[in-house]
């Protein structure tokens, strides 16, 4: 690892779409090197389902990584507009973000932990908690 390079975590959505503004936002905005990305189909929604805890497992155990061997300090959950994987209005994927931020906040990995929404002006939206 290079030393002095700020990580930051994405738990992101794999559509193509969001990966390069979800960087861009969050390196300028929390002044991190790069992004660990951990991709799954409609990631925001994941935590909402009723049985999640088995699709949740991976992504746990990527955060953990990127939190532990790279020193990540924020994580960032990510929905989107026009999301195949979760499809919803964004009123929908502040509700799944919400949930979201409050599970991976109750891992207690020591990081921020944030929610963003791309719209559909690819457009980063910070999601506040309630």
């Amino acid at each position: 690892m290079m030393m002095n390079f700020r990580f930051g975590t994405a738990i992101n959505c794999i559509d193509g779409r969001t990966q390069e503004v979800v960087i861009d936002h969050m390196k300028q905005k929390y002044n991190i090197d790069g992004v660990d990305m951990v991709t799954f189909p409609g990631a925001d929604g994941i935590f909402s389902s009723e049985d999640h805890s088995e699709a949740i497992a991976p992504i746990r155990r990527a955060v953990s990584i990127s939190i532990e061997k790279h020193g990540s300090q924020i994580i960032a959950v990510v929905g989107h507009y026009d999301c195949a994987g979760n499809p919803g209005d964004r009123e929908h994927h502040y509700i799944h973000l919400l949930r979201a931020m409050h599970e991976v906040s109750s891992w207690n990995l020591h990081a921020q932990v944030i929610g963003l929404y791309v719209n559909d002006k690819r457009q980063i939206e910070e999601v506040k908690k309630l």
